[in-house]
C-alpha cells in the first residue's frame, strides 16, 4: 500500500501507462530527434485525455490532484520512454508560474488551452551573462504610457520558436518583474523587434529547442504583468518550486525505465549456461538499484505531499529531490548500460538516449550546487 497515492491516482497512473505503452515508439522518437521536431501531435493527445491537467486545479479545467498528480503522470510517461515523457512535460512545466500568479483572465487565456493540449508554454530567465545569479540580469523593461518596452536577450529558452506563450523575467526599476507575451505579439501585432535564434542540437532532449530570444524596443501591454511589479523573483521561484518536483519525476521515471530494461535483459541473457541475473555481481547491481529507486520514490512523493499541503518543509524538499534524483538517475542508467554491455551502448536499445536526455535534469531550474545552497539556508 502506498501512503501517498490513493485509488484515484492509481487509476490515473494506469491510464497514462496504458496510453504510453500503446502509443510511444522508440523509432519515432529517434526520428523526431533527428529532425529536431517537437511531438506536438502527442502533446495534443495527452491534453485531450486529461493527462496534462491531472495536477492543475478544477477551476481551470484540471483534475485537482496537485503536485502528486503531476508526479504520477510525468513519472509514468518517462517510465515508458524518457525522451518522449520529458518533451511532453516540458510543454507545460513552464506554465506553472502563470497558473500560480496569473489573473483569472490570464489563466483562462493561457492555462486552460495549455491544459487542453492546444498551447505550449516557455519561460525565459537565463541570460548570456546571468544564469544562477538571476539578480544580475540585464534585460530590462521601460515603463511607457500604455505599454512596456523590453530590451535585452535571453538564452536556453526551452520550446523557443513554437511555444504559444512565454513567461519573461526582466529587470524593473523596483526589482524584477515577470510578464507574459504570446504569438499574437510575436507574429506582427506588436511593435518593436523580436528575434528567436535556435541554439542548435544538444546532448539530449533534441525534440525540444533551446533558443536565444533578442528584444529590441519590443512592446508588451501593461496587462501582461504576472503578479506584482518588482516581485518577479518570488513569482518565478515559487513556480520553480513545483517545477523542481516535476523535473525530479522525470528523473524518477527514467530510473524505472532503465531498471526494468536491465532486469528483463538479465533474465533473458545467458552466459556460461545460465541467465546472467544468477551471477551475484549482476544480482547485487539490480538490488542496489531497487533500493535506490525506493529511497527516491519516498523522497519524491513526500516532497509533492508537502507542496500540496503548503507545508513550510516544501521548499527544502523540492530542492532535495531536485538535487538527489537526477544524480541517482544518472548513476542507475549508467549501471543499466553496463548490464546490457555492448547492446546497451547501441541507440536502438534506448538506454544511451535516456542517459543523454536525463543529464539535463541536474542542470535546468537550478543546478545541484544551487540546490545545496538553498537547502543550507533552510537548515542553518
Amino acid at each position: 500500500m502506498d501512503p501517498y497515492i490513493d485509488n484515484d491516482l492509481k487509476d490515473v497512473e494506469k491510464a497514462v501507462s496504458e496510453f504510453c505503452e500503446k502509443e510511444f515508439d522508440q523509432e519515432y522518437l529517434q526520428r523526431l530527434e533527428d529532425e529536431h521536431r517537437y511531438p506536438r501531435e502527442f502533446y495534443e493527445k495527452i491534453g485531450e485525455l486529461g493527462f496534462i491537467g491531472v495536477g492543475f486545479s478544477e477551476d481551470i479545467g484540471g483534475s485537482g490532484y496537485g503536485a502528486l498528480g503531476h508526479v504520477v503522470a510525468v513519472k509514468e510517461m518517462c517510465r515508458r520512454l524518457p525522451g518522449m515523457g520529458m518533451a511532453l512535460s516540458l510543454g507545460y512545466i513552464p506554465g506553472f508560474v502563470v497558473d500560480m500568479y496569473g489573473t483569472g483572465e490570464q489563466r483562462e487565456k493561457y492555462i486552460r488551452p495549455m491544459i487542453e493540449g492546444r498551447y505550449i508554454s516557455a519561460i525565459s530567465v537565463t541570460e548570456p551573462d546571468s544564469g544562477s545569479d538571476v539578480k544580475s540580469m540585464k534585460t530590462k523593461m521601460e515603463d511607457k504610457k500604455d505599454y512596456f518596452t523590453i530590451n535585452g536577450s535571453k538564452v536556453f529558452t526551452t520550446n523557443a520558436g513554437y511555444a504559444d506563450f512565454y513567461t519573461l523575467l526582466v529587470k524593473d526599476e523596483d526589482g524584477l518583474t515577470a510578464m507574459i507575451f504570446d504569438r499574437e505579439l510575436i507574429d506582427g501585432n506588436g511593435s518593436g523587434c523580436f528575434e528567436i535564434n535556435d541554439l542548435g542540437r544538444k546532448m539530449g532532449i533534441n525534440t525540444t529547442t533551446s533558443g536565444e530570444l533578442v528584444f529590441t524596443d519590443f512592446h508588451i501591454p501593461k496587462d501582461r504583468v504576472i503578479g506584482q511589479r518588482g516581485k518577479g523573483m518570488k513569482t518565478v521561484l515559487d513556480g520553480f518550486e513545483l517545477g523542481r518536483i516535476v523535473i525530479a519525476a522525470q528523473a524518477f521515471g527514467s530510473m524505472l525505465y532503465g531498471y526494468e530494461k536491465a532486469s528483463d535483459y538479465a533474465k533473458k541473457r545467458k552466459q556460461f549456461g545460465r541467465s546472467i541475473i544468477k551471477f551475484q555481481s549482476i544480482e547485487h547491481d539490480l538490488v542496489d538499484m531497487y533500493v535506490e529507486i525506493e529511497k527516491c520514490r519516498n523522497l519524491l512523493y513526500k516532497a509533492a505531499w508537502f507542496f500540496d499541503r503548503k507545508d513550510p518543509e516544501s521548499k527544502k524538499y523540492s530542492s532535495m529531490v531536485k538535487l538527489a534524483l537526477p544524480e541517482s538517475a544518472i548513476k542507475i542508467l549508467n549501471r543499466c548500460i553496463d548490464i546490457l554491455g555492448g547492446y546497451g551502448y547501441m541507440r536502438d536499445q534506448g538506454l544511451e538516449g535516456a542517459l543523454r536526455d536525463i543529464r539535463i535534469t541536474s542542470i535546468y531550474e537550478g543546478t545541484g550546487n544551487i540546490q545545496k545552497n538553498a537547502i543550507a539556508k533552510l537548515l542553518y
